[in-house]
C-alpha cells in the first residue's frame, strides 16, 4: 500500500512539476477551444432549407470571390462585371490572400471538387478559425513583453473580450476584417523578434560591405521574415499600408533614441532596411493598378515600403556623418524631423495627388473624425459617436467593448514608455513626464479648450490633440533608452488607438494590443508585490499582499468581461454589457432573410443577364467568368442593371445573380442617391439613361421598408445626393411641456419626402395619392439649426391645447395655413406630413410597376384608437421599368379622368399575407375636344404569354380585372347626377412595348341620381369600394425597428401620431 501511495505521490509531483514548467500549453489549449466554441456555436442558425446565409454585406461578396478561386485556384477574380452596372468593378480588398486561404481549405475539405454548399460552409466557419488563431501571436507578443504569464493573461483577456473583435470573428461574419489583425499581429511579432536579435547581434554596415553573412545570418533571416509577414498582411488587405507607416514612425523615433543615447543606429536600421525592402519587393507582385491607390495593390504599397527602408539606411548614414563632424547629438532628431518635413514638402509640390491621397487617408485612419459619407456607414463612424446615439457616457461606450482592459492598457502603455525615465530619477526628465501627463489630462478633462484652440488657428482640434500627444511620445521615447520592441508596442498601440477612435471598425485591431498590455500590467503588479511571473511558489510562501494582488488582477481584468454590467441610458432606459458567451448567440440578419425570397423570385422570374428582350446573349456573360480590367465594361445587348441603395448590392449580385448599379464599395452611391430622391419621374429616368451607352439599361428597381423609413435608411441617400440635405425631406417637431422639456418628438415630413422615388414606389407602388387631410399641425416657432434646417417647437398654453387643429374641409385647412404666421422666414403650420399622409397630391408614375414582393412582411404593433392595423406590408418590393401602354380615350371636355385597377400579389405558400391587394390610380385632364392620353404601367391580360423564356418578366403582382375609367360625378343642366365611365383591358404586350397598338377607350354617360319625378330606365347606383393594401405600408412605417427575428421585422411606434388630440376650429 505504501509503495502505491509513494508512486501516486511521485506521479502527482511530476504532474505538478510539469504543470509549473508548461502550464501555458494546457491554458492556451483551453483558451483556443473556448474561443472557437463561442464563435462557432450558432452555426446552425445560418443554415436554412439547405441554404447557407451570412451576416452583413461583405461576406456575400467574399463568398463569390472564394467560389471563383475554387474554380480557378490559386487565381482570384481580376475584374467583375456582375456589380457596378454599367461599368463593372475591380476591388483590391476582395479576392485577396484571405479568399485564397478559404478556397484552399474548401478544396481540401471537398477533396479537390467541393460542392457549392461545402464552399459556403468553409466561408461560414472561416471567421471563427481566424479569430481563434489570433490568440497565438497575441500570446507570443505578450510573452516577449512580460514573460509566459503575461502571454497567458493576454490570451485569456483576448478570449473574453465581447466587443467588435468578437463580433467580427463570429460564424457567418466572413470578412477580411478578422484576418487583418491576425496577419498584422504576426508582422508585429516578427518585427519584435528581428529587433531583439539585431540588438543582441549588433549588425553594422561594415559587415554588410564585407559580406560577413555568417555573422549576419540571424538578424538577416529574422528581418527578411518580418518583411515577408508585413507583405502577407498587405496581401490580405492592401490599405494595410498603414502598418508600413507605423513601422516608419517607429524607426524614426527608435533610431533617433539610439543615437541620442550613444547607441549605434546601425543595428535597428539594418532591420528596417532589410525588412521593408523585402516587403517592397513582394508588394510588387500583386500590382493591380498603375495609379496611387490605398485600396488596391499598386505603386503606393511598394513605394511606401522602399521609402521606409531608404529612410532607415539614411538615418544610419546621417548618424555617421554626425559623428565625423562631432555635432551635438541633441540636434540629430531635430534634423531628422526637418528632413522629413522637407521631403513631405517636395512631394506636395512635385506629386500633389500622392500627397493629397496620403494626407486624406491618414486623416481618415487616425484623424479622430469622420466625413458625412463615412457616418452613414456604421463601421466607419467614430467610436465614441455611440455615446450620443445610445444616450450613454464615453466611459460606458469603451466599457461595453473592453471592460476595464482598455484603461488598464493605456496606463500600461504609459508605464512601458516612461518606466526608464522614472527609474532614472532624473528630476528634469521626471518633471517632463509629470508635465506631459498633466497636459494630456487637461486635454481630456476640458475638450472645449482644445476646440477653442483649433478654431483660433483654423485646424481641427482633434488633429492638434494628436500632434501634441505624438510630440510627447516622441520626446519621451528619444530621451531615454529601452528595448526597441517595447517602443514598437507603444507606437503600434498609439496608432491603433487613434484608428479605433476615428473609425469604430478598427477596434478589431485594437483588441490585440489591449490584451497584450493588460497582461503586461498584471505581471508588473504581481512583480511589484513580489509574486514574480513564474507562479511556481509554494502556497505557504504567499503573503496577504500577494493574495490581494492576484485577487485585484482577477477583479479588474476578468470580472468586468465575465459579468454583465448595466449603464443608464437617456435613450433606451438601461443598456447592459454582454459577455463573450452572450455575444456568440447570433444568426443572419432579418434583412437578408427578407431579401432572400424576393431575390430568389427575381432570379427565377426575370430574364437572365444578356437575354432581356430575348437578346440571346446570356452565354456572353458567364457568372464566374474571367474578364480583363477596364474602366468601362462593354456589356452585351440584353444586359441590364438593378437599381437599389448600395447596402444591398452584394445581395443582388450573389443571391439574385443580377447586376446592381450600386454596391457596398460605394460604387454608384451618388447616382443611386440622386435617383432614389428624385422628385420627378422624368428626371429619375434621365439619371438611369445617362449612366451607360445605348442598350445598357437599368430595368428594375428594388426597395425595402427601410429605404422609406426615417428611422432606418431614408436619410442615408441624403448624404450622398447632390445639392440636398435631410432637412429638405423632414424636420423635427418638438412638443414641450410647461417645464420646457421635450414631451413628444415627431419627424415632420415635407412634400419632397412623398415625392421621392423610393417613397412613391414602396409606399404607393407608383399610384397617385390624393392629399385629403383636414388636420393642421400648428407650432409656435422655428429654431435655425447649425447644420441647416429648422427645429419646429410647440408649447401648449393650456391643458386642452394641442399642436393639431381639425377643420371640416381641406379648403378651410389650407386657408388657415396660408394666413398663419411665419418664424425665421419659415411657416409655422402644415397640413399632413405625418406617416403616409402627403402634404399635397402625389402624381402617379407612368413607367414603373410592381412585379414581385418578398415572402417576409413587416408586422406592426400600432394601436390606433383601440384597433390594430390589419394589413402586413411586404418587406421588399421589386419594380420593373416599362415603356407602358398608351391609352387614347374620349370623354367630356375639360374634366378629370381617373384610371384605376386592383392588383393582387401572389400569396406565398406557408406565409399567408393578410389582404394582399392594392389599387393603382392615375389621373389626366381631357382637352377641349374631350380627348385624353394616358401611359399605364400595369397590364391586365396576357401574363402567360411573356416571361423569362422570351426575355421578359413573369409578373406575380397581377390585375384582378380590367381598368376602370371614370370622371367625377356632376349635376347636369337637367339636375341629373351623372358620371362618365368605361372599362378596358391592357395587354402585357402593350405594357412591355411588344406592340405599338394603343388601347382605345370611350367613356359613356351613367346617371347616378335622378331628380324627383323624373324617370330614367338606365338609372344605376354604384359604389366604389377601396381596397387597402398589404403591399402599402401603414402610416407608422417610420417607427419600425428590427427585433432580430430571422423572418420578420417588428415595429413598435416610437411616436403615436394619433395621440395629438385634435381640437375643432
Amino acid at each position: 500500500m505504501s509503495d502505491d501511495g509513494d508512486q501516486s505521490g511521485e506521479a502527482l509531483q511530476r504532474a505538478g512539476d510539469w504543470l509549473k514548467q508548461y502550464y501555458q500549453y494546457p491554458t492556451l489549449a483551453l483558451v483556443l477551444a473556448f474561443m472557437f466554441w463561442v464563435r462557432a456555436k450558432s452555426w446552425e442558425a445560418f443554415t436554412r432549407g439547405g441554404e447557407v446565409f451570412f451576416s452583413g454585406n461583405d461576406a456575400w461578396y467574399h463568398y463569390r470571390m472564394v467560389q471563383y478561386t475554387v474554380g480557378h485556384w490559386p487565381a482570384t477574380m481580376p475584374f467583375d462585371p456582375w456589380t457596378g452596372f454599367p461599368f463593372g468593378t475591380s476591388v483590391g480588398q476582395f479576392g485577396t490572400l484571405f479568399d485564397q486561404l478559404i478556397a484552399t481549405a474548401a478544396l481540401i475539405v471537398g477533396l479537390g471538387s467541393p460542392s457549392e454548399k461545402t464552399v459556403a460552409l468553409s466561408v461560414l466557419f472561416a471567421p471563427p478559425v481566424f479569430g481563434t488563431l489570433i490568440t497565438i501571436p497575441t500570446y507570443f507578443i505578450g510573452k516577449r513583453l512580460s514573460g509566459r504569464l503575461g502571454g497567458v493573461i493576454a490570451a485569456v483577456v483576448l478570449g473574453l473580450l465581447p466587443g467588435l473583435f468578437l463580433s467580427r470573428s463570429l460564424v457567418g461574419s466572413a470578412d477580411h476584417n478578422i484576418a487583418e489583425p491576425l496577419f498584422m499581429s504576426l508582422a508585429v511579432l516578427a518585427m519584435m523578434v528581428a529587433l531583439s536579435v539585431a540588438e543582441r547581434e549588433r549588425p553594422v554596415w561594415e559587415q554588410v560591405a564585407e559580406r560577413e553573412f555568417a555573422a549576419l545570418r540571424k538578424p538577416l533571416g529574422w528581418s527578411v521574415l518580418a518583411g515577408i509577414a508585413t507583405a502577407l498582411y498587405l496581401y490580405v488587405w492592401p490599405p494595410g499600408v498603414l502598418l508600413v507607416g507605423i513601422f516608419g514612425v517607429f524607426f524614426v523615433v527608435q533610431l533617433s533614441s539610439d543615437y541620442y543615447n550613444d547607441t549605434s543606429p546601425d543595428h535597428v536600421a539594418f532591420v528596417g532596411a532589410v525588412s521593408m525592402t523585402t516587403t517592397g519587393l513582394l508588394a510588387l507582385l500583386p500590382f493591380g493598378v498603375t495609379s496611387f491607390s490605398a485600396s488596391q495593390p499598386g505603386p503606393l504599397q511598394p513605394l511606401f515600403a522602399f521609402a521606409v527602408a531608404f529612410g532607415a539606411a539614411f538615418m544610419a548614414w546621417l548618424a555617421r556623418q554626425w559623428d565625423t563632424k562631432n555635432l551635438d547629438t541633441a540636434l540629430y532628431p531635430v534634423t531628422v524631423g526637418g528632413v522629413i518635413l522637407a521631403g513631405a514638402g517636395v512631394v506636395a509640390v512635385a506629386i500633389p495627388s500622392l500627397f493629397s491621397m496620403v494626407q486624406s487617408n491618414l486623416l481618415r485612419f487616425v484623424g479622430f473624425s469622420a466625413g458625412a459619407a463615412q457616418r452613414t456607414i456604421s463601421e466607419a463612424q467614430p467610436f465614441l459617436a455611440q455615446a450620443s446615439r445610445y444616450g450613454i457616457s464615453d466611459f460606458a461606450v469603451i466599457f461595453l467593448d473592453y471592460g476595464l482592459t482598455f484603461f488598464i492598457a493605456v496606463f500600461a502603455g504609459a508605464w512601458l514608455l516612461w518606466r526608464p525615465t522614472l527609474r532614472s530619477r532624473n528630476l528634469r526628465r521626471v518633471g517632463f513626464v509629470a508635465a506631459s501627463a498633466l497636459v494630456v489630462l487637461v486635454m481630456l478633462a476640458f475638450p472645449g479648450l482644445m476646440q477653442g484652440v483649433g478654431e483660433f488657428v483654423g485646424v481641427q482640434s482633434q488633429l492638434i490633440g494628436v500632434a501634441i500627444v505624438g510630440l510627447i511620445i516622441a520626446v519621451s521615447a528619444i530621451m531615454d533608452d529601452r528595448p526597441a520592441e517595447h517602443l514598437l508596442i507603444v507606437v503600434w498601440g498609439v496608432f491603433l488607438t487613434s484608428a479605433a477612435f476615428t473609425q469604430v471598425r478598427f477596434n478589431y485591431y485594437l483588441a490585440v494590443p489591449v490584451a497584450v498590455l493588460s497582461g503586461f500590467a498584471a505581471v508588473e503588479l504581481l512583480r511589484m508585490v513580489g509574486t514574480g511571473a513564474s507562479a511556481a511558489q509554494r502556497l505557504e510562501d504567499v503573503d496577504a499582499s500577494q493574495v490581494f494582488a492576484v485577487a485585484l488582477v482577477v477583479l479588474v481584468l476578468i470580472v468586468p468581461l465575465a459579468v454583465p454590467f448595466t449603464f443608464q441610458s437617456t435613450q433606451y432606459g438601461n443598456i447592459s454589457s454582454s459577455t463573450a458567451v452572450d455575444t456568440g448567440n447570433t444568426g443572419p440578419s432579418s434583412s437578408v432573410l427578407a431579401w432572400d425570397s424576393m431575390l430568389d423570385w427575381m432570379n427565377e422570374n426575370t430574364p437572365a443577364e444578356g437575354n432581356f428582350n430575348n437578346a440571346g446573349n446570356a452565354d456572353q456573360l458567364d457568372y464566374y467568368g474571367t474578364y480583363g480590367k477596364t474602366d468601362d465594361f462593354q456589356y452585351p445587348n440584353g444586359s441590364y442593371g438593378v437599381m437599389s441603395w448600395w447596402d444591398y448590392g452584394h445581395w443582388i449580385t450573389v443571391e439574385g445573380e443580377r447586376i446592381p448599379n450600386a454596391n457596398p464599395f460605394q460604387q454608384g452611391a451618388t447616382t443611386a442617391a440622386n435617383y432614389l430622391l428624385s422628385q420627378n419621374e422624368t428626371v429619375a429616368n434621365n439619371i438611369l439613361q445617362e449612366l451607360g451607352s445605348p442598350g445598357e439599361e437599368t430595368r428594375y428597381v428594388a426597395v425595402d421598408w427601410q429605404m422609406a423609413s426615417l428611422n432606418a435608411k431614408f436619410s442615408a441617400p441624403t448624404v450622398f445626393a447632390n445639392n440636398v440635405s435631410a432637412y429638405d425631406f423632414y424636420s423635427p417637431l418638438y412638443v414641450l411641456n410647461s417645464q420646457n422639456q421635450v414631451q413628444q418628438q415627431v419627424q415632420l415630413r415635407s412634400q419632397a419626402y412623398y415625392e421621392s422615388m423610393m417613397v412613391r414606389l414602396y409606399r404607393y407602388h407608383g399610384s397617385r395619392v390624393e392629399a385629403t387631410g383636414t388636420t393642421v399641425l400648428d407650432w409656435d416657432r422655428n429654431i435655425a439649426l447649425s447644420d441647416g434646417g429648422y427645429l419646429r417647437v410647440y408649447q401648449p398654453s393650456g391643458e386642452n391645447d394641442s399642436v393639431t387643429k381639425s377643420f371640416e374641409t381641406r379648403a378651410a385647412a389650407k386657408a388657415f395655413v396660408a394666413n398663419d404666421t411665419t418664424s425665421q422666414g419659415q411657416p409655422t403650420s402644415q397640413i399632413g406630413g405625418l406617416g403616409g399622409t402627403p402634404v399635397e397630391d402625389v402624381n402617379a408614375l407612368q413607367h414603373y410597376r410592381l412585379v414581385g414582393t418578398s415572402e417576409a412582411s413587416v408586422s406592426f404593433q400600432q394601436i390606433l384608437r383601440g384597433s390594430q392595423f390589419r394589413n402586413l406590408p411586404s418587406a421588399v418590393k421589386l419594380f420593373e421599368r416599362v415603356p407602358g401602354a398608351t391609352v387614347h380615350g374620349t370623354g367630356p371636355a375639360n374634366t378629370t379622368v381617373t384610371a384605376s385597377v386592383t392588383l393582387e400579389a401572389t400569396t406565398y405558400q406557408g406565409n399567408q399575407l393578410i389582404g394582399n391587394q392594392t389599387t393603382y390610380t392615375q389621373q389626366v385632364r381631357t382637352g377641349p375636344d374631350g380627348e385624353f392620353t394616358m401611359t399605364l404601367p400595369y397590364s391586365t391580360t396576357g401574363y402567360d404569354n411573356w416571361g423569362p423564356q422570351n426575355g421578359h418578366t413573369n409578373v406575380s403582382v397581377r390585375a384582378s380585372g380590367p381598368y376602370t375609367f371614370s370622371t367625377p360625378a356632376v349635376v347636369n343642366d337637367s339636375a341629373f347626377t351623372v358620371t362618365y365611365n368605361a372599362t378596358a383591358h391592357v395587354s402585357e404586350a402593350a405594357v412591355i412595348g411588344e406592340t405599338e397598338s394603343a388601347v382605345a377607350v370611350e367613356l359613356t354617360k351613367e346617371v347616378l341620381d335622378v331628380p324627383g319625378g323624373a324617370q330614367n330606365d338606365s338609372e344605376t347606383n354604384t359604389t366604389n369600394d377601396t381596397n387597402t393594401s398589404s403591399l402599402v405600408s401603414p402610416s407608422t412605417l417610420d417607427a419600425v425597428e428590427t427585433d432580430g427575428d430571422a423572418s420578420t421585422t417588428t415595429a413598435v411606434a416610437s411616436v403615436d401620431t394619433t395621440a395629438f388630440v385634435a381640437r375643432p376650429v
